[in-house]
C-alpha cells in the first residue's frame, strides 16, 4: 500500500486530439496546469470548485499551463475543451477504490488548486469512473492505494451546463 502524490487530472485518451480555445480570465482567478475550468454568465474563465457539476456551470475546459492571477478581465488565455469522449487520468480524494466503483457517478474535488475525484460524493455527479488503474498496472498499483488513480469522464450533463 502506498499514499499516492495527488496531481491534477490528466488526459488519458481521447478519439480525437484535444482543441484549444483562446478565452478572457476573470480577474481573481489562478490555476495550476491540469485544473478544470469553466465560464460564468460573462464568458470569463473560473476555476471549477468542489462539487461542480451541472448546476454550477459544470466543467467545460482545462488549464494547458499555470495562471497567475492577472488583474483584469481582458487577458486571454488559450485553454484546452473537454470532450465526451476523453478519459482522465486523476486520483481518488482520501481513500481506496475498488472494481465495484467502475461504472460509479461522483463529484470532483478541488483543493489547493489540485482537482481529485470525491468517491464519497454521489449527490454533485461530475465523473464517470471508467477503470481503476491497478486492472490496468498492477505492477504499479495495489486495491490498497491511497489517493488511487482512477480512469474517468466528465458525464455529458456537466459538460453541456448552462454557464454560471
Amino acid at each position: 500500500m502506498a499514499t499516492l502524490i495527488v496531481t491534477n487530472p490528466e488526459l488519458y485518451q481521447s478519439d480525437l486530439p484535444m482543441e484549444t480555445i483562446k478565452k478572457l480570465i476573470l480577474s481573481g482567478q489562478s490555476w495550476k496546469q491540469g485544473q478544470w475550468l469553466f465560464t460564468d454568465t460573462n464568458d470569463l474563465l473560473k476555476t471549477c470548485a468542489s462539487d461542480a457539476d451541472s448546476g454550477t456551470g459544470g466543467i467545460k475546459y482545462v488549464a494547458l499551463t499555470d495562471q497567475t492571477d492577472p488583474g483584469n478581465s481582458t487577458t486571454e488565455t488559450t485553454v484546452g475543451i473537454i470532450t465526451d469522449d476523453m478519459i482522465f487520468l486523476m486520483n481518488e480524494l482520501d481513500g481506496t477504490v475498488a472494481a465495484a466503483d467502475v461504472g460509479t457517478h461522483i463529484a470532483i474535488d478541488v483543493t489547493a488548486n489540485v482537482v481529485t475525484a470525491d468517491l464519497g460524493d454521489t449527490g454533485n455527479d461530475a465523473l464517470e469512473i471508467m477503470d481503476i488503474m491497478v486492472n490496468l498496472n498492477p505492477a504499479k498499483y495495489v486495491l490498497a492505494d491511497v489517493k488511487a488513480k482512477i480512469l474517468v469522464k466528465v458525464l455529458p450533463e456537466a459538460l453541456e451546463a448552462a454557464q454560471a
